[in-house]
């Protein structure tokens, strides 16, 4: 274990070059900076500006909250909290949380990032799934592979792609996002602002009754377009259209609306379903309202899922089956050649009526016509009696009545 502490001055800058494992960082109200790993190498050079710092292993540094703080690669998750200054992150291999932190900026992560109470954040790509609780500025994020959540967020909310599900809930703020899967919204529109949201699968919009917006919607077909709204009636054959929910004017809230799917825009305060009906990340405990039939639609995803599982099992066991009765087409062709001779030494040995019982068969060795001549008995019918002997399907006796048999004694 390598440790290091060392005085600082106010708003220190701090760069950590490299970490080869993972990365804790937590502010106090010291102003002293404390770093320790449990590698061998711990590199601190405090009287540079900014002060740098690099291990080959995991890393632990408590720094005054005013720090600024940039970061070249984690190898491994990395972890903030309690700052207020500043910070910037490079790549890191695995997980991100953060707690508690002013403006932030993020390169890649490989993982997960889950945030809570930050600053602005501008961040490049999240390989993973995305969750934000509490976001006090503008929100900008190139792509998020997996699901995203943002909930409570003082700004304008920017993500250029979702490569899953898509929860945003209290933005006040313009939205501006694009998802591959579903698209959940719940939001109070702002006047002035523009609300830009595809999905490419299902979308749907829970507005409050008073709200005041100038909704477009395009949609696959006009069945496919729902807006739950009293006294909203939509064009004949709406697949592209224009509507307006509550009272008109110049400045109100502009929303653009596209789904690949269903597109729902409801009012309705019932008892949704969970957010974890929006897959993986979504959920953080809270129900929210959902139209009566979306969670059968859900259902019937799921269930189709599982009836594509169960056929390629039913599939897969076919093909074990089939397998099977190859196996024992093999096994019964050679105990018919097992019982040719040993009807023929039968024979041989004494003309008349004889039946060989042997397990659950009953062979009879009756003559029948010219007497066979005996080939010699193979391997292989030699292995299956001893097969069936092994498997208890004979006796000892039985199996050495079939071997004499096949020998033509």
């Amino acid at each position: 274990m390598q440790q290091q502490t060392f005085t600082v001055k106010a708003s220190p800058n701090v760069l950590i070059r490299s970490v080869a494992g993972d990365l804790r960082v937590a502010g106090w109200d010291r102003m002293e900076i404390m770093v320790k790993t449990d590698g061998e190498v711990l590199q601190v050079n405090p009287d540079n500006d900014p002060i740098a710092i690099s291990c080959d292993g995991d890393l632990i540094i408590y720094l005054p909250r005013d720090t600024q703080l940039t970061t070249n690669t984690v190898a491994g998750d990395a972890s903030l909290q309690a700052m207020h200054g500043a910070v910037t992150l490079g790549p890191v291999a695995g997980d991100l949380t953060m707690h508690d932190l002013g403006p932030v900026t993020i390169g890649t992560i490989s993982g997960d990032a889950s945030l809570r109470n930050i600053g602005a954040l501008n961040a490049a790509t999240i390989t993973g799934d995305f969750a934000l609780r509490g976001g006090h500025g503008v929100c900008a994020v190139d792509t998020i592979n997996g699901d995203a959540s943002l909930r409570d967020v003082d700004g304008m909310v920017t993500i250029e792609h979702v490569g899953s599900d898509l929860y945003v809930r209290n933005v006040h703020g313009a939205v501006n996002a694009s998802a591959g899967a579903d698209v959940a919204l719940y939001i109070d529109p702002t006047p002035g602002q523009t609300y830009d949201v595809s999905a490419g699968d299902d979308l749907i919009v829970r507005l409050s009754p008073e709200a005041n917006a100038r909704l477009h919607l395009t949609c696959a077909s006009a069945d496919s377009i729902q807006v739950d709204f009293p006294g909203v009636v939509l064009p004949e054959d709406c697949s592209d259209c224009q509507v307006v929910i509550g009272k008109e004017s110049d400045g109100m809230a502009a929303m653009l609306l596209t789904a690949g799917g269903d597109l729902l825009v409801t009012s309705q305060a019932d008892q949704w379903e969970s957010a974890a009906d929006f897959g993986v990340g979504m959920h953080d405990g809270l129900e929210w309202p959902l139209p009566p039939d979306f969670s059968d639609r859900i259902n019937r995803r799921v269930q189709a899922a599982m009836e594509r599982a169960q056929i390629h099992m039913e599939e897969a066991n076919r093909r074990a089956e089939h397998a099977g009765q190859r196996a024992s087409i093999k096994i019964e062709a050679a105990m018919r050649r097992a019982e040719a001779k040993a009807r023929a030494a039968e024979v041989r040995a004494r003309r008349g009526q004889f039946n060989l019982n042997v397990g659950r068969w009953n062979w009879d060795l009756s003559p029948s016509g010219p007497v066979e001549t005996a080939a010699p008995a193979s391997d292989e019918e030699r292995l299956v009696i001893l097969k069936m002997l092994q498997e208890k399907k004979i006796s000892l006796e039985e199996a050495e009545k079939l071997l004499a048999a096949l020998e033509g004694k």
